[in-house]
C-alpha cells in the first residue's frame, strides 16, 4: 500500500509499505477514505518533535471503512462499518478511561517515556503507532475507539470528529465562560474558527476572534463572530474591554 512516510526533517514521502494486519484481538483494519493534515503534523515535518524514526507513517485524522475485525472487537464493529478514528488510542476500561480521561489510558500509555495514551502517527514518545495518512490503518483498541457514522453524507461531514472538532470543543469547555460572558479566541485557523462557533453554540454572550491574516477574521465574521485585527491596535486588551 501507499503511505506518507517520515524520513527526516522536512523530508516526507509517499512510499510503498506493507499493508497492516491484525495483531491483537481488539484490532481492526480500516480502509482509509479520507484523512486530514493537522498543524501538529507540521511539527513532525519541521523536526520539532523528538523520537521520530525514519519509516514512521504519520497522520491522526482519518476515517474509512472497516475491512477486518479481531474477535475482541466484534461486538462493536463489523466489516463494512463506516467509522471515524480518533487521535487517542484508549481502552475504555481502565481507571483513567472510567474517569473519561482517555488521553491518560493506562493500557496504551507510553510508560517507557512517562507519557499518556498512545497516539496514531505521532512519534515513539506516544507509542510509535503507524498513522492514518495511508491506504489502510491498523486500529488498536477497536472495541472502543472508532466512531460509527451513517452512510450517505460525504466524508467531510464527519472527518473533523477525528481531532479538530473535539479539540476545539474541549478548549471552549475548559475556558469555562460564565453565562452571559465573553469568549476571546486568539488565532482563527481551523481550531480557532471552530472555537468561535462552539462558543456561540454553548451560550457565550460575545465571541471575539483575534487574528492578523485578513481572510481569517473575514471567515469568522460570516458566522456572526466579532473580529479584531491584532495588527491594527497597540493594546488588544483595551479593545476587548
Amino acid at each position: 500500500m501507499r503511505a506518507v512516510v517520515w524520513h527526516g526533517k522536512e523530508d516526507v514521502r509517499v512510499d510503498e509499505v506493507p499493508e497492516p494486519r491484525l495483531v491483537e484481538p481488539n484490532d481492526a483494519i480500516v480502509r482509509i477514505t479520507s484523512t486530514a493534515i493537522c498543524g501538529s503534523d507540521l511539527h513532525l515535518y519541521g523536526g520539532k518533535v523528538i523520537k521520530m524514526k525514519e519509516g514512521d507513517i504519520v497522520g491522526h485524522e482519518p476515517m474509512g471503512i472497516v475491512e477486518e475485525v479481531g474477535p475482541g472487537a466484534r461486538e462493536h464493529l463489523e466489516p463494512g462499518d463506516r467509522v471515524v478514528v480518533p487521535f487517542n488510542i484508549s481502552c475504555g476500561r481502565c481507571y483513567f478511561c472510567e474517569q473519561e480521561l482517555f488521553s491518560q489510558c493506562e493500557m496504551t500509555a507510553s510508560h517507557e517515556h512517562g507519557k499518556g495514551a498512545s497516539l496514531f502517527g505521532y512519534t515513539h514518545l506516544y507509542g510509535g503507532v503507524p498513522g492514518g495518512q495511508a491506504q489502510y490503518l491498523r486500529v488498536p483498541q477497536a472495541h472502543f475507539g472508532p466512531i460509527k457514522v451513517p452512510e450517505g453524507p460525504p466524508d467531510e461531514r464527519f472527518l473533523f470528529l477525528s481531532d479538530v472538532l473535539p479539540t476545539a470543543w474541549q478548549a471552549v469547555v475548559y475556558a469555562d465562560t460564565p453565562e452571559g460572558g465573553t469568549l476571546g479566541v486568539w488565532g482563527l485557523g481551523p481550531i480557532g474558527q471552530m472555537c468561535c462557533r462552539i462558543g456561540r453554540h454553548l451560550g457565550a454572550e460575545r465571541v471575539i476572534g483575534v487574528d492578523m491574516v485578513p481572510e481569517r477574521p473575514a471567515l469568522a465574521a460570516k458566522h456572526g463572530i466579532e473580529t479584531l485585527d491584532i495588527s491594527d491596535v497597540d493594546d488588544v486588551t483595551e479593545r476587548l474591554i
